[in-house]
């Protein structure tokens, strides 16, 4: 659908839908997510059959170097507001710089493809990485409650952090 910084953002195929059930299950990625349940095989493609029936939601399988890497969505509410979430679930780049670009790419297509005026994102409040992640990208917090952060950000809010992350984006252009 869409490559940025050396990440390509595909539609979910059948293909892809196992192994990213299994690092959805993962403890690690598992325990950060709203929903805490395990997936079955079945709920997963379930989850992938109705795929193409939903509107305004947007789901990618994440490839870097030919490789299937994590998982990505956005989705579209009735505020000019997009909804965004990622996970890399490949061992040899979580962690790594390429979760900042794949962050960089999502936002650039939210603002530059979906009419939208903010990105928002929900953290599990224990899940600082992802928070110090997120405020890297732009994002401030807006609230918080019930062990969730609720964080946001403008178009040039987003503009203004990536300025601070050319040096490292530059590396993947």
């Amino acid at each position: 659908m869409f490559t940025g910084y050396q990440v390509e953002f595909r539609s979910v195929k059948k293909d892809d839908i196992e192994q990213l059930r299994y690092w959805r299950n993962r403890a690690d990625i598992r325990l950060m997510m709203l929903d805490q349940r395990e997936i079955s095989p079945a709920q997963q493609s379930a989850w992938f059959e109705n795929l193409e029936s939903q509107v305004d939601k947007y789901h990618f399988s994440l490839w870097f170097r030919d490789q299937l890497i994590g998982y990505a969505n956005a989705e579209l509410t009735g505020d000019h507001t997009a909804i965004t979430g990622l996970y890399i679930g490949h061992e040899k780049y979580r962690g790594s710089m390429l979760s900042l670009c794949v962050g960089v790419a999502l936002s650039e297509w939210c603002f530059d493809k979906l009419p939208v005026k903010q990105i928002c994102v929900q953290v599990a409040a224990k899940n600082h990485a992802a928070l110090r992640f997120n405020e890297t990208l732009g994002y401030r917090v807006i609230t918080q409650q019930e062990g969730w952060v609720y964080l946001a950000k403008t178009s040039s809010e987003f503009n203004d952090a990536k300025v601070k992350l050319a040096h490292i984006l530059s590396r993947f252009s």
